[in-house]
Order: structure tokens, then C-alpha cells, then sequence
């Protein structure tokens, strides 16, 4: 049961971070086209958008390989 919980969850990580990056282009896109907007602005909304993606696809890693921190009993 619990591998299976694991294994739903990655995959529901894993789809919200799709759809997560694909609204994130299409903000990006936006905000490039209206220039009204300061350059600031999106270099920190690009830079903060990839990192919380990088982070999100690793969680998701994590769950769906079920990876576990290896207890060191020598």
C-alpha cells in the first residue's frame, strides 16, 4: 500500500509540474510581449520559475524511485 501511495503521488508531482512549466512559458511569453513590465521582473519570475520546477521534478524523482536515506548500521 505504501509503495502504491508513493507511486500516485509522484505521478500527481509529476503532472502538476508540467502544467506548472506550461503556464509558466505562457506567463513568460506574456510578459515579454507587453513591455511594460520591468526587466527585473522577469528575470527574477524566470529564474524563481525554473528553480521551483528543478525542485519539484526532483521531489517527484524521489517519489516514483521511492528513494530512502541508507541507514550506516556496520
Amino acid at each position: 500500500m505504501k509503495r502504491t501511495l508513493y507511486l500516485a503521488s509522484g505521478v500527481s508531482v509529476l503532472f502538476t509540474t508540467l502544467a506548472f512549466g506550461h503556464i509558466m512559458v505562457h506567463d513568460t511569453a506574456h510578459i515579454m510581449s507587453h513591455h511594460d513590465g520591468s526587466a527585473v521582473f522577469l528575470i527574477v519570475h524566470t529564474i524563481l520559475a525554473v528553480a521551483f520546477g528543478v525542485l519539484s521534478l526532483i521531489g517527484a524523482y524521489f517519489l516514483l524511485t521511492g528513494w530512502r536515506r541508507q541507514s550506516c548500521s556496520n
